[in-house]
């Protein structure tokens, strides 16, 4: 397989990245970028960056790893790219991103990965090999829960909106494992929160995953946030190749705003490629439509995203 394919030629920055402005899916490699430009003399230090998978295509024959990366960055332009390692098998991603100057103090973004050793783990029952980025070796049962707390430089004055995106799975695959992942925030306070990263059930086996989250005053002037989920929608027992509804604002904007979301949770079959697809559409002052959507021999049982709206001039 091809290591990498980086196309260097700059893109306006949108929030939004796939794979196939790149390259093809059916021409996987291991990297797959591109530069991305901001807008010509906005910033006078490199941004913060938060960002998360809007769709996957990671095929079935062998471990499910994706892992999406922001580096590089400077005031002018920054990488985004999309990575898999050893026998994964990549065809397809996409990407949401969202930026703020480095000087905000209103807005915190940071990472969570499972691989930080400050991370604590709720293990189940049964011993297995775990396969790591490099190689393969036996462990202690895979954990199933992976939680850490975090707190905020300077407390808000009142619990803020959280937004949670996930940007790095791990995942067995096969017919005894399906693809379960779901990143989420609890515990809000003004001073913190407890962020987690889980599977669940007899069927899910998580080697590993990552998220950002996004931290911002509650009833912050033109932004709002929020999640959805197929579960709002249908039940788990009645998978469909595609789910829709829609959002409505609780905010009240004056101009249609940048409605920018990727995923938070994933449960899918592990017998077919994962493929799963997130699309903002309908946009308006009053709310967006929201799909979720899986193709060809996937089952998709259930997904979800969170959200934000930013109605800046």
């Amino acid at each position: 397989m091809v290591q990498g394919v980086h196309f260097d030629r700059t893109r306006p920055d949108n929030g939004h990245f796939s794979t196939k402005e790149v390259r093809a899916p059916e021409e996987p490699c291991l990297s797959t970028s591109r530069l991305i430009a901001f807008p010509k003399n906005y910033y006078k230090q490199p941004p913060n960056l938060a960002a998360g998978f809007s769709s996957l295509d990671v095929s079935c024959e062998g471990p499910v790893r994706a892992n999406l990366v922001a580096d590089s960055i400077t005031t002018s332009s920054f990488r985004i790219a999309v990575e898999t390692w050893g026998n994964s098998t990549l065809f397809e991603a996409s990407a949401t991103w969202v930026e703020h100057k480095a000087t905000a103090k209103e807005t915190i973004f940071q990472q969570f990965d499972t691989d930080s050793h400050e991370s604590s783990t709720i293990a189940s029952t049964a011993p297995r090999a775990r396969i790591t980025k490099r190689h393969m070796v036996y462990t202690e049962p895979v954990p199933q829960k992976y939680g850490k707390p975090f707190f905020f430089p300077r407390p808000f004055s009142e619990p803020p909106d959280i937004v949670c995106w996930l940007n790095r799975l791990d995942l067995s695959s096969g017919p005894n494992h399906n693809y379960k992942v779901r990143a989420f925030a609890d515990g809000v306070n003004s001073e913190g929160f407890s962020a987690h990263l889980n599977t669940w059930g007899d069927d899910g086996e998580l080697h590993g995953a990552a998220m950002c989250w996004i931290a911002f005053p509650k009833r912050k002037k033109n932004v709002d946030s929020g999640r959805f989920s197929t579960n709002d929608v249908r039940k788990r027992t009645n998978p469909r190749p595609k789910t829709t509804s829609k959002v409505k604002f609780k905010q009240r904007f004056t101009k249609v705003p940048t409605v920018l979301a990727a995923l938070n949770m994933i449960d899918a079959a592990g017998n077919a490629d994962l493929r799963v697809k997130l699309s903002i559409t309908e946009v308006d002052l009053e709310g967006f439509r929201w799909t979720l959507e899986t193709w060809d021999d996937s089952t998709l049982y259930g997904a979800g995203a969170s959200w934000i709206a930013l109605g800046f001039s």
